[in-house]
């Protein structure tokens, strides 16, 4: 990573600003959704309504039961794998090079293409840094497979030129993030969750970052960003921001995910927008069919679902999203 990235990401670009002096006592709401139940999350029809030639919702949520996300007891390694330990290099240079059923006890680099890795266990990062020279001929694929980022101030999975599948992914300031130099992204059917920060800093946390970018997918996840804010004000910024510190989003389409709530994260998404930037609006960025938690306050996150979000710019799309109480979501600028 570019030590200006670095130093604007720990400077608070993402800062959580005017939280309550109670901040600290920041209540989740994850275990309400964790619950497995065949009951239909719900069943509601909506009438088709428009704002700037924007379809805002159309015909009928979609009927979903709890267990049709995924979470800790259907993504990350299948049970009955059998795990050996990995004793392969930690930086990967091998074109198509296969980690199938390890556990791998250190931070993965990621310098080869066509990289897989699945049915494993990592303590550790998985890393395709897309600044160094040649990464545009990198590539990896995850599935099935759990990483445990631990404590360290940097994102458990990223920077680009990936594919997370089924997977369970924790720890680190952020699940998975993806910058504006990759080629492309696509996290599918996994488990955003369990972002680390210690008492004390000022670390700003999320689910899904794109700092600039494009040709970005999330589809069928389960993203949350869980963790209490503490005492020095430190937390999390969203659920999925797309925040356009480096570049443009110039491509994201978001569809199908369960974005979970908490009553101290500042806003459920970030949708592409930012005023004060060098790159300040975002294009073909496209939410559509999700569904997002209430929460103890009814909002998904201290101020609401979505801000930054504009549905004038060229592509930009806001369809079918709605409340786990059925009612619609509506885009915020």
């Amino acid at each position: 990573m570019h030590p200006a990235r670095l130093s604007l990401l720990l400077a608070g670009v993402f800062a959580i600003v005017g939280l309550p002096a109670n901040a600290a006592t920041l209540r989740s709401d994850t275990a309400v959704v964790s619950a497995r139940s065949a009951a239909a999350f719900f069943a509601a029809r909506h009438a088709a309504s428009s704002k700037n030639g924007l379809l805002i919702a159309s015909a009928e949520a979609p009927v979903r039961s709890r267990s049709a996300w995924p979470d800790a007891t259907n993504t990350g390694v299948p049970p009955g794998t059998i795990l050996t330990d990995y004793k392969d290099e930690c930086v990967i240079t091998e074109n198509n090079f296969v980690v199938n059923g390890k556990t791998v006890n250190c931070s993965l680099s990621i310098q080869a293409s066509n990289v897989i890795i699945k049915n494993s266990k990592i303590n550790g990062q998985v890393i395709l840094d897309t600044d160094r020279p040649g990464s545009k001929l990198w590539s990896f694929s995850m599935f099935d497979s759990e990483v445990d980022a631990g404590t360290i101030q940097q994102s458990a999975v990223g920077w680009g030129n990936l594919q997370v599948l089924r997977s369970n992914i924790h720890g680190g300031v952020t699940s998975v993030q993806c910058d504006e130099t990759s080629s492309s992204c696509l996290v599918q059917d996994s488990y955003l969750h369990g972002q680390y920060m210690p008492e004390g800093q000022d670390w700003h946390l999320g689910g899904f970052l794109s700092d600039g970018g494009r040709n970005i997918t999330l589809r069928h996840n389960y993203i949350i960003c869980d963790h209490p804010v503490n005492s020095v004000g430190g937390g999390c910024t969203g659920d999925v921001n797309l925040i356009p510190n480096f570049d443009a989003i110039k491509g994201a389409l978001i569809e199908n995910n369960f974005f979970g709530a908490n009553t101290y994260l500042s806003y459920c998404t970030y949708g592409g927008e930012k005023k004060n930037s060098k790159f300040p609006h975002s294009y073909n960025v496209i939410y559509k069919n999700n569904i997002l938690m209430r929460g103890a306050n009814k909002k998904c996150g201290a101020y609401g679902p979505v801000t930054n979000f504009n549905a004038t710019n060229t592509g930009n799309l806001w369809l079918d999203n709605f409340w786990d109480d059925g009612t619609v979501v509506h885009p915020a600028n």
